[in-house]
């Protein structure tokens, strides 16, 4: 496990983290954990396999106001396809874009015939941690933290253990070094 801590939003430290994936990436990893929501990264999955960039225009929507909304976003995203195509996101924070990003992942879902299936059911547990996360803020940030803290390390642990359940598997994460 490779896990970078940086400062996000910084074109000089997204290209080093995107240098570092590729890395790895050449030496067989394919399974990049990063701090988003699952069903943000599996936005971006399906956007690996797409032949436009409308999902990765739509999330960049999605993420305006952030520190994610900067054009080194998109460079280092884009980057990612284009050298390292078979990469796999796994997103392992609360869903802090419940409101937009995670409605339309179910509407995705249900489309597709997957109402009933386990991916559901996990993007609108996401999506609750999301809201808990923004309910808990709004009067006690040091609480917020706290819960924020414990959901991103139990959803680490649940991806990376689904991942070593069918094979042992190295993998990467980039995460703000506050975490």
């Amino acid at each position: 496990i490779y896990l970078y801590g940086e400062i996000h939003g910084i074109a000089a430290i997204e290209e080093y983290e995107a240098e570092r994936w590729k890395e790895c990436y050449e030496r067989g990893m394919r399974h990049l954990f990063v701090e988003l929501s699952h069903y943000t990264a599996q936005w971006l999955n399906l956007w690996m396999d797409a032949e436009d960039d409308e999902i990765l225009e739509q999330l960049h929507q999605d993420w305006e106001s952030t520190l994610s909304s900067g054009a080194e976003t998109l460079d280092f995203y884009r980057t990612i396809k284009e050298q390292c195509p078979e990469t796999v996101f796994h997103g392992t924070d609360v869903g802090h874009t419940w409101e937009r990003t995670g409605p339309r992942y179910l509407a995705y879902l249900e489309a597709n015939g997957q109402k009933d299936s386990e991916e559901y059911r996990r993007a609108q547990e996401n999506m609750e941690q999301g809201k808990r996360y923004y309910e808990i803020e709004a009067t006690d940030e040091a609480s917020s933290v706290r819960y924020r803290e414990d959901r991103m390390v139990e959803n680490f642990r649940r991806s990376y253990q689904e991942l070593e359940a069918v094979r042992r598997t190295d993998i990467m994460g980039i995460y703000g070094s506050a975490h």
